[in-house]
């Protein structure tokens, strides 16, 4: 049975944020293939569709609910939430998971050599840059010498994460065989993890040392706030954490257990195939699991941030306890 469709608003998401199914129902839409694939047409109706409702034209009973939860979802997979460009095609939040696709598959399948290693890992990382920089609380002023030293510096910690940690297992001798080949199914998790948080730390280090834009009651920007910034970094470190753990860690031993049981096709594509959409089915679990863990804009009491926000009072004079930010992703 089809679940109802809530009367719209623009003043709140479709699902509850305050619940992690909530948040995990909101994420699911925005990543669902049905979002990757719009057409320039559609978005441009999208656009119209919700700038018409926001000015108040729509003839009454024009258009359903449904159609504008849709030209919704559809704006916010497009458009930057704070500076409304238009976000380029592959670092949309459904690009997300059929971009990671092969590069997983070349992470968790490809041979471990020390070309593969770093190679997958630069790879990943690249992406990742894109993807968080495209994504960030836009709320300062980009600096494109900070921009380039973050993803070096991310791709030199999943690279030396990476082929360090692959050595280590490899010469721990002193392990038995079954141990050495567990930790080392484990290594690109952990050079993921490592880099992943870094990355998305240094792309967006100037949310910490400048603050961010936190909003009132009302809707207003009442300044910018580094005590909100450390907390939306430190949620979006832990999300870029939590996200390639069923991704890196699930497909091997899905896939060895699958061998055991005899479930593998013995010809070489048939193989291939079992073992990217066992990558793919991963994927396509830990985005939105992961991305829910924290809501996407954020609330913080003003008693956390700093003094000069703690006694601020809204157009009714009414003292605001509570701000909003925006996270990003």
């Amino acid at each position: 049975m089809a679940s109802e469709v809530p009367p719209f608003t623009l003043d709140a998401p479709r699902y509850d944020q305050s619940t992690y199914y909530g948040r995990w129902k909101h994420f699911s839409d925005l990543v669902a293939l049905s979002s990757f694939f719009v057409s320039d047409k559609q978005i441009d109706a999208s656009k119209e569709l919700i700038d018409n409702y926001k000015n108040g034209v729509l003839p009454k009973g024009s258009v359903t609910d449904a159609q504008l939860w849709d030209a919704r979802r559809i704006c916010e997979c497009v458009f930057h939430p704070q500076t409304g460009e238009k976000l380029p095609m592959l670092f949309r939040m459904p690009a997300f998971v059929p971009v990671n696709i092969p590069i997983c598959s070349g992470m968790v399948l490809a041979p471990p050599t020390l070309f593969n290693t770093i190679f997958w890992q630069w790879v990943n990382q690249s992406y990742n840059a894109g993807f968080n920089y495209a994504n960030r609380n836009a709320s300062g002023v980009d600096d494109t010498t900070a921009i380039a030293k973050a993803y070096a510096s991310a791709v030199l910690i999943s690279c030396g994460a990476s082929v360090g940690l692959g050595k280590a297992v490899e010469h721990a001798t002193f392990l038995g065989a079954t141990a050495r080949l567990a930790l080392s199914r484990t290594v690109p998790f952990v050079a993921v993890a490592a880099a992943g948080a870094g990355n998305a730390v240094f792309m967006r280090l100037k949310e910490l040392t400048e603050g961010i834009d936190v909003i009132d009651n009302e809707g207003v920007a009442r300044g910018r706030s580094q005590n909100a910034g450390k907390q939306s970094l430190t949620q979006v470190a832990m999300t870029r954490v939590a996200l390639p753990m069923p991704i890196l860690l699930f497909p091997p031993f899905i896939l060895e257990g699958l061998k055991k049981v005899n479930a593998m096709p013995k010809n070489r594509v048939g193989r291939v195939i079992a073992e990217v959409s066992v990558v793919t089915l991963c994927i396509w679990g830990a985005f939105p699991a992961a991305i829910a863990l924290f809501p996407q804009y954020g609330t913080i009491a003003a008693k956390d941030l700093e003094p000069q926000f703690q006694q601020l009072t809204n157009s009714k004079g009414q003292l605001v306890k509570e701000f909003t930010y925006n996270k990003g992703i």
